[in-house]
């Protein structure tokens, strides 16, 4: 049986922090001496993927407030940090690092949450690493691939894994698959019949334990992004990242629910374009980067942030949601779908969380996940009329919502 752990936390003071995330290992069954030790040995090489994913608030969201709402807390990540360190006895090595959104300013991001003081915190090497091979400097540039700037990127390299007939991408005309970037020739050529290419840093795909801290946060994209979806941060190659189908539904594409608002964004400057729930490509891309990270056996952690986390319109622009609240568990798969009831929301429409609850390969029903919530086991957690947090979402993803 998989357990997941929720716990309060009242604010973001380091202290707070490391003794709540003790408190949710302990929930978890691990020793509250040297917790990850029964996941972490001495000489392993651990992989830290916070979301990452800007480094400031875009001019188009509607409101700004605490972009804490839509990145990774430094003290969470300092945090799950020690304890990893604790269990590495001084052997191994720690990297932390993210593909963010291509428009995201890396250096902005490292002044602005102080993470690299902790690269000489530990008795092992810590690295802090910005896995883009491309970055985009002009947010006017977006979407042009021969506009971007180079960079090293990941410094170990990448590792490309085809899904063939896996994928669920494979079977359906890739005519009108829409990467990153304008340019969809390489989006399309990356997956067209068994060919289905995904290539993941190889820092991060290589590593012996993968660590994910997502923000608990609403995306209008697929309802909801944390661990899986933040798989999006693995991929260097972002324009193998389908994300819609160009068009509407009466000429097969779903970037947008109908003729009108489609041709309607042709002429606005700020578009939502695949975001919304008819969006039947995005959330399959996120099946695949799951089932290609299952391709290598390691083991797994996952610590949610949500003590300041972000509803609404989500990913880029959400409102501060004070959940007050970390997640944790040894389940990338089981901790989403404990996440995603705890924010309010039903787990099975979220078509990605759907697909393995209901698929073969998911064999675990959802109700027979251990929830531990605040120390206690919660036997009534998913069928509880409970909305818990209560997240808001925006008015198109209201279909994800529970109702009683």
């Amino acid at each position: 049986m998989y357990k997941v752990a929720i716990e309060y936390a009242e604010n973001y003071r380091f202290d707070t922090v490391k003794s709540t995330l003790r408190q949710c290992f302990v929930d978890l069954g691990m020793s509250a001496n040297n917790p990850l030790g029964g996941i972490i040995s001495p000489g392993d090489k651990v992989f830290i993927k916070p979301n990452w994913v800007a480094s400031r608030w875009r001019e188009s969201c509607p409101h700004k407030d605490s972009l804490y709402s839509v990145i990774t807390h430094p003290s969470v990540i300092e945090a799950t940090a020690d304890f990893v360190a604790e269990a590495l006895q001084g052997k191994g090595e720690i990297i932390i690092g993210d593909n963010p959104s291509i428009d995201a300013d890396f250096n902005e991001l490292m002044d602005f949450t102080k993470i690299k003081k902790i690269e000489s915190k530990y008795d092992v090497p810590v690295k802090i690493l910005d896995l883009r091979p491309l970055v985009c400097d002009d947010l006017a540039n977006y979407g042009k691939k021969d506009l971007m700037v180079s960079q090293e990127g990941d410094p170990a390299g990448k590792v490309e894994i085809n899904l063939g007939k896996e994928s669920l991408l494979y079977g359906i005309d890739p005519a009108r698959f829409r990467g990153v970037f304008d340019e969809r020739d390489e989006t399309i050529a990356s997956h067209t019949g068994e060919t289905q290419l995904y290539t993941y840093a190889k820092s991060l795909y290589d590593a012996d334990v993968y660590i994910s801290i997502p923000k608990m946060k609403t995306h209008q994209k697929v309802g909801v992004t944390l661990n899986l979806k933040g798989l999006v941060g693995s991929i260097s190659n972002k324009n193998q990242l389908v994300h819609w189908q160009v068009g509407y539904p009466e000429i097969k594409g779903d970037e947008y629910p109908d003729k009108k608002s489609y041709e309607k964004s042709l002429h606005e400057k700020v578009t939502h374009r695949g975001a919304w729930p008819g969006n039947d490509t995005i959330w399959r891309m996120v099946v695949d980067l799951y089932k290609g990270m299952l391709k290598k056996e390691r083991k797994y952690l996952s610590v949610v942030d949500g003590i300041v986390a972000g509803e609404g319109q989500g990913p880029f622009c959400p409102t501060s949601k004070y959940a007050n609240t970390i997640v944790a568990g040894d389940n990338l798969l089981t901790t989403d779908i404990v996440t995603a009831r705890y924010m309010g929301l039903e787990p099975d429409k979220i078509r990605y969380l759907h697909y393995f609850i209901d698929n073969e390969n998911f064999d675990e029903a959802p109700e027979k996940i251990k929830v531990i919530l605040n120390g206690v086991n919660c036997k009534d957690f998913f069928v509880s009329d409970s909305k818990y947090a209560d997240f808001q979402v925006v008015k198109q993803w209201e279909c994800i919502k529970r109702t009683v």
